[in-house]
């Protein structure tokens, strides 16, 4: 954090502001209010439910009337969902709030108390001192559409993870059945190769069977337009030299195709998720501006927005640069450097991801991001190497984005928005 930005929220701050730390659990919070000089004022423990939430309210109101405070600001770390629970509860209630890194909350704890002793009163009165010295974010709860995006990227993102995980067991099988099917099948999960796994996967079944009952069978599954059948006969003819197991076949034909029909599950889901995501991300006023950039796509300007959420929020572009993470940092100790400009890595990865995917593609697709990559790697003074250039890049499209979003203008390649 600069000292400037820390300087701002401190000004931010009214003098007299009671700083209430709340560490989030399960099913009860633990929560210490301080004042600006650290002096603890109370201590109290609360449910995670509306009289819980209510009990706070009522606890925290008598303190701040009690001390004469003129106002009351919350912390607490984004553990899991339920700090958005409380958070939600907060804004209604018209009560401001911050989130804490658990990271900071965890070194600033270690660094006060050298036996690391650690329970929850203890980490809420770190959480508390963290407020009073600046030490916080200002992340908020997303609302509307923002919210719906977000959460349909990470629905996206969830059943991406399942799918992958799906092909690997579906690969782990077929490698003890039939180790050879990857010469003919290079992707396991087509149309044709599924319908063979799901009849007869094991090589060893597959050579006592007659060339056109395997093809029969195979065919009686398929749920695709055109069978690959000559490909069929290249497999039948290889499984007569395999060396795939011949034991606990039965069981391992049984756990295939409980895979596929996972995988096959879980595919639809995509497609529904995906179909939702787009929806609400068209209807979204900043949809049009963004995809005006030719070579974004569709579901990465989604995710994109999805993690930077309403643009209102942010006054500068370098702000979404920094929730990104791929802000150049110094990385030096006397005479030690580790590399030139490393990137922060510090932001929200998924953003970081979708820009590195992105940025590649508009090399391919945009000849002002081609010209500029080039013109990076070949400069006189301090060129950069090839994933330096691509990070460059990142930055310059969320450069390019937010003066799309924020101007309600359409992206001109010939003319360089606020590079």
């Amino acid at each position: 954090m600069s000292q400037s930005t820390l300087s701002k929220k401190l000004a931010s701050v009214k003098p007299g502001t009671l700083f209430v730390g709340v560490d989030l659990g399960l099913d009860r919070n633990a929560a210490v209010v301080m004042d600006e000089r650290a002096k603890r004022l109370d201590r109290f423990w609360f449910n995670n439910d509306l009289d819980g939430y209510e009990y706070f309210d009522r606890r925290l109101r008598k303190v701040k009337e009690k001390h004469q405070a003129p106002a009351v600001l919350v912390g607490m770390e984004p553990t899991n969902y339920f700090w958005k629970l409380l958070a939600a509860d907060l804004e209604e209630r018209q009560m401001e709030y911050r989130l804490v890194n658990p990271y900071t909350v965890k070194k600033h704890r270690e660094g006060d108390q050298l036996d690391r002793s650690k329970d929850d009163p203890r980490d809420a009165f770190v959480i508390a001192d963290l407020l009073r010295t600046g030490k916080y974010t200002e992340t908020r709860l997303l609302h509307g559409q923002y919210a719906e995006l977000r959460e349909y990227v990470t629905s996206r993102e969830r059943l991406l993870r399942d799918l992958r995980r799906q092909k690997t067991l579906i690969d782990n099988i077929v490698g003890r059945l039939f180790p050879e099917l990857g010469r003919e099948f290079k992707n396991l999960t087509g149309k044709t190769a599924l319908a063979m796994l799901s009849s007869h996967a094991a090589a060893s079944v597959i050579q006592q069977l007659p060339l056109e009952e395997f093809i029969t069978d195979v065919r009686s599954v398929f749920k695709g337009k055109r069978l690959m059948v000559s490909k069929l006969a290249r497999v039948h003819a290889l499984a007569g030299s395999s060396v795939g197991l011949k034991d606990g076949v039965q069981a391992l034909q049984l756990a295939l195709d409980h895979h596929i029909e996972t995988l096959e599950h879980l595919q639809r889901q995509l497609e529904q998720v995906e179909e939702a995501l787009i929806e609400v991300f068209l209807a979204m006023p900043e949809a049009e501006y963004m995809l005006s950039v030719h070579g974004l796509g569709t579901i990465t300007a989604a995710t994109i927005l999805s993690e930077i959420g309403d643009p209102s929020h942010f006054s500068q572009a370098k702000q979404l640069i920094k929730l990104a993470g791929t802000q150049p940092v110094p990385n030096t100790s006397g005479r030690k450097s580790s590399s030139k400009t490393p990137m922060s890595h510090k932001g929200r990865p998924r953003l970081r991801t979708a820009l590195f995917f992105a940025a590649m593609r508009l090399v391919q697709f945009d000849d002002a991001f081609a010209r500029h990559y080039q013109q990076l790697q070949t400069r006189d003074k301090n060129p950069l190497c090839k994933m330096q250039a691509l990070g460059a890049l990142m930055n310059k499209l969320l450069r390019i984005l937010w003066a799309l979003m924020r101007k309600r203008t359409f992206y001109v390649p010939d003319f360089e928005h606020a590079i």
